[in-house]
């Protein structure tokens, strides 16, 4: 008996010297797959909830007001977005070099920031003043690389068209040698700044439309011009001017207006019969120059001129040089209405 008791005493004594269990270590550095890396640019991490509705406290406020921006339009929270790159930029206009129809910039430098955020492996390019009051998103068709696909969606929206029955004849790479995309408009001065981008031409139901396009998407300037008019001097002073692009693009110019400039669509500015008129000129019109100006020499005299492009070889009959005339002004009145 005393040798069992022995031997539970040994056992028990072997028990309470042997070393207690250590946890197992564990790494307070997150695992490789996770830890930042090149697929990993945003700099909030290591925020690991991705369905966070705060922005990180440390981003300049440009930035925080692109990513609450592009949050509001896609109906995301903030947290699943990242930040690719924040660039300085000085933006030649106040539009943040961002050409817009229906909009007029004014033409001073406004120091920002260009920022391209992502979200589900979707690029989106945000212009900003310094203080990111002023935020405007780049055509992300653009920078998804399809300029062909934003332009077609200009022209669909100028016309009225189908997008689907709208085709891309050719697209061509090009450096233009101006900010003007190599058009030259009245009372519109261009920076001689070599502009890389691209000649497109679209088509719709026969008819073919060219646009020039910077390499970014932030300018785009139709080319297919149809008409231009221009009323100058009088008792009243005039020095008006319109400029209409085959492509639906209406540019108007009255110096006693502010702002001068002004800019609209086929689809905002015509009626129904207007419109047909216009196609039924178009169609039937080659070469057209009118001048309706007071003769020389005469005390406050007027200069009226309009000369019009058509693609059919008819000439208008002195019946309708009137008509052709009024429907200029009736559209440079509707463009400042």
């Amino acid at each position: 008996m005393k040798k069992y008791l022995h031997i539970f005493l040994l056992l028990i004594w072997i028990a309470a010297c042997a070393p207690t269990p250590q946890p197992a270590e564990q790494s307070l550095l997150p695992s490789d797959d996770s830890y930042p890396n090149n697929s990993y640019p945003n700099q909030s991490y290591p925020n690991a909830d991705n369905s966070s509705t705060q922005l990180p406290v440390d981003l300049m406020p440009a930035v925080t007001a692109a990513m609450t921006a592009l949050s509001q339009t896609l109906n995301l929270p903030p947290g699943q977005i990242t930040v690719i790159s924040t660039e300085a930029v000085d933006w030649p206009d106040g539009c943040l070099g961002i050409q817009k129809m229906g909009v007029m910039c004014t033409q001073m430098i406004v120091p920002g920031y260009k920022i391209i955020l992502e979200v589900n492996s979707e690029q989106y390019e945000y212009h900003t003043n310094m203080d990111g009051s002023e935020v405007v998103q780049v055509n992300d068709l653009a920078i998804a690389g399809s300029l062909e696909k934003m332009v077609i969606n200009q022209l669909a929206a100028n016309l009225g068209l189908k997008e689907s029955d709208i085709s891309v004849v050719s697209s061509s790479d090009i450096e233009f040698a101006d900010v003007c995309l190599g058009i030259v408009m009245d009372n519109v001065t261009c920076a001689q700044v070599v502009t890389p981008g691209k000649i497109i031409v679209l088509e719709s139901e026969g008819v073919q439309y060219e646009y020039h396009v910077s390499a970014d998407g932030t300018l785009v300037q139709p080319v297919t011009l149809v008409l231009t008019w221009t009323r100058e001097g009088g008792i009243a002073g005039f020095c008006d001017s319109l400029t209409v692009f085959l492509s639906g693009e209406v540019y108007g110019n009255q110096c006693k207006s502010q702002p001068n400039g002004a800019m609209g669509t086929f689809v905002n500015l015509l009626s129904a019969d207007e419109r047909a008129q216009f196609n039924t000129w178009v169609n039937e019109l080659g070469q057209v120059d009118l001048n309706a100006s007071d003769p020389e020499g005469v005390s406050d005299r007027m200069s009226v001129t309009l000369t019009f492009q058509g693609r059919g070889k008819g000439t208008l009959a002195k019946s309708d040089e009137q008509a052709l005339f009024l429907w200029a002004q009736a559209v440079l009145q509707k463009l400042y209405s």
